[in-house]
């Protein structure tokens, strides 16, 4: 779960003058707690929630009768420094990663015999996919995450209960940004074997997505011939420029234009990519429900050539 750049609006209670007026607008003119219950604030766990309640326990040492409680709490925490449906609907804790097949070839490059390879999580919100590589035997100082907020990272350690144990290189800082951020990515460049981005590249237009490309490239090592990049996120059938929250632009990509846009970042950076694309066969009900029905969520990787 990397940090979305858009907060939602505040919403308000509104109330009608008659009964009359409120059986007639209840459709439109909904409180708080109707407008979150079931969409963007859940009361109870997801069904799904089961591999990080395990981390929990087995890498954090949670009792399992507290852990139920302990979500919760850092929910409440991450919902007050941003109140979105990532965070109501626990996605800050998904796993999913963990049936992709490229971490697993990532895990087993990561734990071979006189591996020195590094992993970057960007837009790594809490952290819980460098929990879990550390828990399947990733030496943690060869762990990198980035965030926009710093925050996030912080309530990582409390929600995993490894400040000061962890020995993972936590950076915040800004993919698009300059400035002080730039200065803050410096210690990520040259080092990477392998990057995640999951539910990052769907956020940006095609120019932004241009430069968090060429900025993970000169993460990666140049010198690693089988560096890679892989993740999720949402793709259409028939890509190109899509209206997000409040007006924004981004970009959505099927197969074709995802090697497009490698093949662009390759020419500015002088490199050479190879892209593989695939549709997830599971339930997207948060998908955004549009009327011709073309959105997939698909997973990538992008491999050195």
């Amino acid at each position: 779960m990397n940090k979305l750049l858009l907060r939602l609006g505040q919403y308000s209670r509104c109330t009608m003058a008659s009964e009359e007026m409120d059986r007639k607008h209840q459709h439109n003119n909904r409180s708080l707690d109707h407008l979150l219950k079931g969409k963007v604030y859940i009361d109870e766990l997801p069904p799904d929630i089961e591999p990080i309640r395990s981390l929990l326990e087995k890498y954090s040492g949670i009792r399992t009768k507290d852990v139920d409680e302990h979500i919760y709490r850092i929910r409440e925490r991450l919902w007050d420094i941003y109140p979105h449906v990532s965070i109501g609907h626990f996605r800050f804790l998904s796993l999913k990663l963990t049936f992709d097949p490229l971490y697993h070839i990532a895990l087993d490059r990561l734990v071979a015999p006189r591996s020195s390879s590094s992993f970057l999580d960007v837009g790594c919100c809490v952290g819980q996919v460098l929990r879990q590589l550390a828990f399947d035997g990733v030496d943690s100082s060869r762990l990198y995450g980035i965030d926009l907020e710093s925050r996030f990272l912080d309530a990582g350690f409390d929600l995993f209960m490894d400040r000061g144990k962890t020995k993972t290189t936590f950076v915040a800082g800004d993919m698009l940004g300059g400035g002080e951020s730039d200065e803050n990515l410096q210690v990520l460049e040259g080092k990477m074997g392998v990057i995640h981005a999951t539910s990052f590249f769907h956020l940006f237009t095609w120019e932004n997505q241009i430069r968090a490309a060429t900025r993970m490239v000169r993460f990666l090592d140049p010198n690693d011939p089988e560096a890679m990049i892989f993740g999720r996120h949402v793709g259409t059938t028939t890509p190109g420029d899509r209206e997000g929250t409040g007006g924004s632009r981004k970009y959505l990509h099927n197969a074709e234009s995802w090697q497009s846009l490698w093949d662009e970042v390759g020419k500015l950076t002088g490199t050479s990519w190879r892209t593989e694309v695939n549709d997830i066969e599971e339930p997207s009900t948060h998908l955004h429900s549009i009327a011709d029905g073309t959105l997939r969520r698909i997973r990538y990787g992008v491999f050195r050539t």
